[in-house]
């Protein structure tokens, strides 16, 4: 389906990420990586860790500063609620960076589907029907394959922009990244 995508997308000059948005997202990936590791900072299981270190930093030197981190890591039930909060937290702003990263991808997609969708339309038309139908023509089928591939594109954008979906921007946009290195508009003249 992706083959059928670039193809048409390369033959019909529909130029995909510029330069600035492949870079854009790259650094929007750079900022969702960070909160992902930070996310794994606060994991339940570290807890213990956290209890143990504060507990030794206090033997080795009982100041007041170690014994105020010793009483905050000292309940388990409430440290992992404090962690558990870090981590829906840090999801969310994997979230909203997922929603900035559609906001690069969504037109570029839209922009896609709108040629594709007049390719198809035009090549229907113009088709020689194939046992009795112009949908089984293959020149038909090469654009709704397209079409099929860029709407699932579009839709995970469309699922991302909601800031909802935890989905990593260069995940969000791999294929057209991918695609951008030989399908640039000056590629494309």
């Amino acid at each position: 389906m992706h083959n059928e995508f670039f193809a048409l997308t390369k033959i019909l000059n529909v130029p995909l990420l510029s330069a600035a948005d492949v870079a854009a997202l790259r650094d929007l990936q750079k900022q969702w990586e960070h909160w992902e590791n930070r996310e794994r900072q606060h994991a339940p299981q570290r807890i213990a860790e956290e209890q143990s270190a504060a507990f030794a930093a206090f033997l080795d030197n009982p100041t007041g500063e170690h014994e105020q981190r010793l009483l905050i890591v000292a309940d388990v039930n409430l440290t992992g609620t404090r962690y558990a909060m870090l981590r829906r937290a840090c999801a969310a702003l994997r979230g909203r960076i997922s929603a900035q990263a559609a906001q690069i991808v969504r037109p570029v997609l839209d922009r896609a589907l709108d040629v594709l969708n007049d390719e198809h339309t035009h090549r229907r038309e113009s088709a020689e029907p194939v046992m009795s139908s112009k949908d089984r023509n293959p020149v038909v089928i090469e654009t709704r394959r397209a079409i099929d591939f860029a709407d699932k594109l579009a839709h995970r954008a469309y699922t991302a922009l909601s800031g909802s979906e935890d989905v990593a921007p260069l995940v969000l946009a791999d294929v057209l990244i991918g695609g951008a290195h030989v399908l640039t508009p000056e590629a494309g003249k």
